[in-house]
């Protein structure tokens, strides 16, 4: 479940809708049967996926602030 939470929400570049979460189930569904356990699971796993998908984010403005002081820092000397 938590491979399609982070599939749903690279495909919609972190924005999450009803409509769209169900056509993702629905089509993986077509391909194999989720159990009531995996259906109840989707929440849980998709607010998972987010805080990591903001992890991500967050951890690339962080190096690219980096990358730009130290080009700031090359550009002053």
């Amino acid at each position: 479940m938590y491979d399609i939470a982070l599939e749903t929400i690279s495909h919609a570049d972190g924005r999450v809708d009803t409509e769209s979460l169900s056509s993702f189930v629905a089509a993986y569904q077509t391909v194999t049967l989720l159990t009531l356990g995996e259906l109840w699971a989707i929440p849980i796993m998709l607010r998972l996926a987010l805080i990591e998908n903001l992890r991500r984010v967050g951890a690339r403005m962080a190096a690219d602030r980096t990358d730009r002081d130290l080009a700031e820092d090359w550009r002053i000397k």
